[in-house]
């Protein structure tokens, strides 16, 4: 086993006992599920501890549980196994798409084979960190969670601690697995009165596990990945109809079949991808991407009504925004229960949702449409990182005060910052890929964390961080790349509607997996 670290109680005969932890992880999503299995595995090191504010692990696929992500044909994922670890791949999926409830069972059948779950601690916030200089240790203050007495709002249930437990823990090293899908866009800003709506309002990443939808009216706003998967969902049910505002027009894909249908791929495709070496990591052929949105557009007219064919042309290239794999939603526009407007939403007032023009001139009359329930498929709030945590490194300095003066979020290699020591992020600034698997980036993160912080482990250095001219020369190169990228082409979550983007990688995962792979070898 690496390190000479153990967990402890510090002054437990005094009447103030403290926990310390060697390492904390912050997250039980996918990267920090990744990351303990790891540390187990390539560093025999078992003496961590994880964190998770939410009931279940699973990260954002065990918060989002909307109509469509639990139906066979959910698909905003890549194919099941372009998104498994590589260290325990999984071969057993019986469809190409898993839902999220087979991703969420996946996560769980990998953490109990590494023996971790008695290492995670749900329903436990960490609020705040500050690195304490004399002892080379992070402070953290952590708060535990009462789900069953949790009401209101994301915002509301993070700013409010009344009736919680607090308690103050010690760690030596702290890597965050905090997810950026994590805070949602709970109302449009440009909508007032929230308030003034007397139906349901219900968010995609916050479904409550019972709602009955059944005869409803339904207004649903949003035109990404999770209203793609929502609105076809709704049209198999028994609703009574759907009003659907989008804003900004998706690119379709086809979506990629079973090979030999759904009968066939669920009873051969384990035995062939355990069987065949490589079979599972193999790339898309790549086309021009000008045949690429002609034949996208050509898709989206031979299943689309023709009366949508212009709310649904974008006016973007594909590939600066996340493109939609159609699962049925362009057929399903059909449904005479089903209407589709790109009318900006523009109040709500009882159970009606007005829709119109948001410029005066020239005047135009709104639509009224009845609503029962609101269903916001808005997105997240994502360019920000670390929303959920305040962390204060040397001399008590705020990573989110230092990033504002810089211009935005960003790190060394995407994981570490010059005044944090000891600090790491998995899939932190300008980690993302925009149309692929992010395991692959999580996996260089978690390698690359994993080499530097296991002198600090042996007790052979106490602490270790970037140097802030290394930061800045990483900042400058990403900055530059991104220039020439899709990504700069349009307002997206991406990048804050426009501004600074501080999420994707302008590069292949190559740039960085050769470096990390040499680093880690060393």
């Amino acid at each position: 086993m690496v390190g000479h670290l153990r967990i402890c109680i510090r002054n437990a005969y005094d009447g103030t006992p403290q926990v310390f932890y060697p390492v904390v992880v912050i997250g039980a999503g996918p990267s920090g599920i990744a990351t303990a299995c790891r540390l187990k595995q390539k560093c025999g090191f078992d003496q961590f501890r994880i964190f998770d504010r939410q009931d279940g692990i699973g990260g954002t696929w065990w918060a989002n549980r909307y109509p469509g992500v639990v139906s066979r044909r959910s698909q905003d994922i890549l194919p099941t196994v372009f998104y498994s670890f590589s260290f325990a791949p999984n071969y057993h999926s019986r469809t190409i798409f898993p839902t999220g409830r087979e991703y969420v069972e996946y996560l769980h059948s990998v953490a109990e084979r590494a023996e971790l779950i008695d290492k995670i601690q749900l329903n436990t916030e960490v609020i705040s960190m500050e690195w304490i200089e004399q002892d080379a240790e992070w402070e953290l203050w952590i708060c535990h969670r009462n789900p069953e007495r949790e009401t209101g709002t994301t915002e509301e249930q993070s700013t409010s601690h009344h009736g919680k437990r607090e308690e103050v823990i010690r760690a030596k090293v702290v890597i965050s697995a905090v997810g950026i899908l994590s805070k949602p866009n709970e109302w449009p800003a440009d909508v007032p009165n929230r308030d003034a709506f007397d139906g349901q309002i219900l968010h995609s990443s916050q479904w409550p596990v019972e709602s009955d939808l059944d005869e409803k009216d339904i207004v649903l706003v949003g035109s990404a990945c999770s209203a793609a998967q929502i609105a076809p969902a709704l049209l198999r049910s028994n609703i009574k109809s759907l009003t659907h505002i989008i804003r900004t027009p998706p690119w379709f894909v086809p979506r990629m079949e079973e090979p030999g249908g759904e009968a066939a791929y669920a009873k051969w495709a384990p035995w062939i991808y355990s069987t065949i070496p490589g079979l599972g990591f193999l790339r898309e052929h790549v086309r021009l991407r000008q045949q690429a949105e002609a034949s996208c557009l050509a898709h989206m007219r031979a299943l689309a009504p023709a009366k949508y064919h212009a709310m649904l042309t974008p006016t973007y290239s594909l590939g600066s925004r996340r493109r939609i794999f159609d699962n049925n939603w362009l057929k399903s526009m059909s449904d005479p229960r089903y209407t589709l407007t790109n009318r900006s939403l523009l109040s709500v007032q009882g159970t009606e949702v007005t829709v119109g023009s948001k410029e005066p001139n020239p005047p135009e009359e709104p639509d009224v449409y009845h609503a029962d329930v609101l269903i916001l498929a808005t997105g997240f709030n994502a360019t920000p990182f670390l929303q959920s945590v305040a962390v204060h490194g040397r001399q008590g300095l705020s990573m989110h005060g230092i990033w504002a003066t810089r211009g935005g979020a960003h790190a060394y290699m995407g994981t570490a910052m010059d005044g944090f020591p000891n600090f790491f992020m998995i899939m932190g600034p300008n980690t993302f890929v925009g149309h692929t698997s992010a395991i692959m980036s999580i996996e260089n993160n978690i390698d690359y964390v994993l080499r530097l912080i296991q002198p600090v482990l042996r007790g052979d250095v106490e602490s270790l961080e970037p140097k802030a001219t290394a930061v800045q020369s990483w900042l400058h190169d990403i900055r530059r790349d991104m220039k020439d990228t899709l990504f700069e082409g349009c307002p997206s979550w991406y990048n804050g509607n426009g501004a600074y983007n501080s999420v994707m990688y302008p590069l292949s995962n190559a740039f960085t997996t050769v470096p990390i792979v040499w680093i880690t070898r060393q």
